[in-house]
């Protein structure tokens, strides 16, 4: 039992650090995919972690721009690294303007309580300008769904690292598809910004 933990453990942490050394190898390499989508997001209530209702179709209303991933509180392997690259982002957009917004949505709804990620959030500094999305499981799938960000199979370890930048022309989102770097997600940002692309 006791090698069965250590092997877990090892495990692990040879996943970590494999998506670590590919976000640094893909801000070089570019391991990452940028395009441009137009996404109709459902009119679903999901719950923020202060516990208020969020209307999903209206929440881009909120900010200027938005930035959307995904994550779940459990995740051991990229969700702490998506959320920390987050955290590390802020300083950074809070200087190309404020009005914005970033959205972390848990892919595990039934485990991932507003409490839970409330606690998650505060683990991670995360600060005003990152909020942390959950809900009905079936309205948490529509949501994932209508932004192309299902899963394969039940097991939420097997979601992928996707990154969406709301732009200016009504329902088109800047999509990156890769797991990236604090570096990748402000060039992105202020590629969009500036009315470049990709």
């Amino acid at each position: 039992m006791k090698a069965k933990r250590i092997l877990s453990a090892v495990l692990a942490a040879s996943v970590v650090l494999f998506f670590l050394t590919s976000a640094t190898a893909g801000q070089k390499e570019r391991n990452f995919m940028v395009t441009e989508k137009v996404y109709a997001l459902p009119e679903v209530t999901l719950i923020d972690s202060a516990g208020e209702p969020v209307m999903f179709s209206e929440v881009t209303r909120d900010a200027e721009r938005t930035v959307i991933s995904f994550i779940f509180t459990s995740c051991a392997g990229i969700c702490p690294m998506i959320t920390a690259n987050m955290t590390r982002s802020v300083p950074q957009l809070d200087k190309m303007g404020d009005d914005y917004q970033i959205l972390l949505i848990s892919v595990d709804p039934e485990y991932d309580t507003p409490a839970r990620l409330a606690d998650y959030a505060d683990r991670f500094k995360a600060g005003t300008k990152i909020r942390f999305l959950t809900g009905d499981r079936e309205n948490v799938f529509r949501v994932l769904r209508s932004l192309e960000a299902l899963y394969e199979g039940s097991n939420k370890m097997n979601h992928q690292p996707v990154t969406l930048i709301s732009s200016v022309k009504p329902g088109a989102w800047m999509r990156i598809d890769g797991l990236i770097g604090s570096e990748v997600l402000i060039e992105q940002y202020r590629k969009l910004v500036d009315g470049q692309t990709g």
